[in-house]
């Protein structure tokens, strides 16, 4: 049975991967050669396994089925992924694309980036993602056209920098990463030997709280303060807008092993302690006290339960070390950008305006992105 279905759903398999290949010519843009190339070396791998999946005698042996199978499912899911993320970049890249290419190509160079930049596709629905894979970065389709969230392109551009293998040159960002998963499971592991302080059912999720650590959690909190130190006080105040956004509860637990970010209110303390750390402590004071008043507002409130996850003291740790891990690359810090760095200066004069005289500001942001982005 898995014999006759598998020739059938290799073949067809088989066609559309070598449909992807034929739909992608060389794009004009310099910039996106690279992922072209890439595109097209890694579908070439995932027809190469499909097609030994019909032909490798390994495959043909009645034990090896289950393996097989396992196999062709994750050929299915490579394909899927190279079709639905990198190619679909490929194929609707347009104007936009190519200018948000290159305002993170001119990002990395202004604050010395010790990576190649990722090519930008505008056509995220899920904010801004970076995919390590394909050094690609997706962000919403009209983030070309404001300021107020390009901060956060800052953030997923250290996400690049934690995937990335054998570079010497960034081992200490990495090492200052790993040393603070350390601090965090350790201090996990110190609270399990605790009398409960609450319900029984609190030391339960101890694990999942690892597991959100480890996965998710920690990579987060060091790309907020990759943010920090090459964006300065604009990440703290994109933060701010996000959260007011399109944020919940900010001090919001989860209790899911499937948690992809930090509470906001943990994210806010980290960002702030960095900004504070950097030499921004009177743009930290101010965005802390709006920061303040919007919890406030929403009558948002910390938990006992808050508290034990993000400890303070473990928060103010990470701000520190991360700091210091990203001063060991040979970035730029944003302490030494103002005034001397085109990008730096507009995301920040970008803020400044809008809190200044909030009923000019999306006049004066129209003729500041067009100067921006060109």
């Amino acid at each position: 049975m898995l014999d006759a279905y598998l020739q059938a759903s290799i073949g067809q398999l088989l066609e559309r991967a070598r449909g992807l290949q034929m739909s992608i010519a060389r794009p004009k843009a310099r910039e996106f050669h690279a992922l072209w190339q890439l595109c097209r070396d890694q579908l070439n791998t995932v027809i190469l396994g499909l097609e030994a999946l019909l032909k490798d005698p390994r495959y043909k042996a009645a034990p090896a089925q289950s393996l097989r199978l396992r196999d062709y499912k994750r050929r299915v899911k490579d394909l899927d992924l190279l079709e639905n993320i990198a190619f679909a970049a490929l194929i609707r890249a347009n104007t936009e694309d190519e200018k948000m290419t290159r305002l993170v190509g001119n990002i990395a160079d202004e604050i010395n980036y010790p990576l190649i930049p990722p090519v930008v596709s505008c056509q995220s629905q899920f904010y801004f993602q970076a995919y390590p894979l394909f050094n690609l970065l997706s962000v919403p389709q009209k983030e070309v056209d404001f300021l107020l969230h390009l901060p956060d392109l800052h953030h997923e551009l250290g996400h690049f920098v934690l995937v990335e293998e054998n570079n010497p040159q960034i081992d200490g960002f990495q090492k200052a990463h790993e040393k603070s998963l350390a601090d965090a499971l350790t201090y996990l592991f110190n609270l399990k030997s605790q009398p409960s302080r609450g319900p029984k059912q609190d030391t339960a999720i101890l694990p999942i709280w690892e597991t959100c650590w480890v996965k998710a959690w920690m990579t987060e909190f060091y790309c907020d303060v990759f943010g920090v130190c090459s964006s300065g006080p604009a990440y703290g105040w994109a933060h701010f807008h996000l959260c007011t956004k399109r944020g919940g509860d900010p001090f919001h637990v989860e209790r899911s092993p499937f948690s992809s970010h930090p509470s906001d209110e943990a994210r806010m303390i980290v960002i702030l302690d960095a900004l504070t750390e950097l030499g921004h402590g009177a743009e930290a004071a101010s965005i802390e006290q709006n920061w303040k008043t919007l919890l406030g507002i929403g009558g948002y409130k910390a938990t006992p339960e808050f508290g034990r996850c993000y400890d303070r003291n473990l928060l103010k740790t990470i701000a520190k070390s991360s700091v210091s891990g990203y001063r060991t690359i040979g970035c730029s810090p944003s302490s030494s950008l103002k005034g001397k760095a085109k990008i730096y200066d507009a995301l920040n004069e970008a803020w400044s305006r809008f809190w200044a005289d909030p009923s000019q500001y999306a006049a004066w942001e129209k003729g500041q992105v067009a100067q921006l982005l060109v």
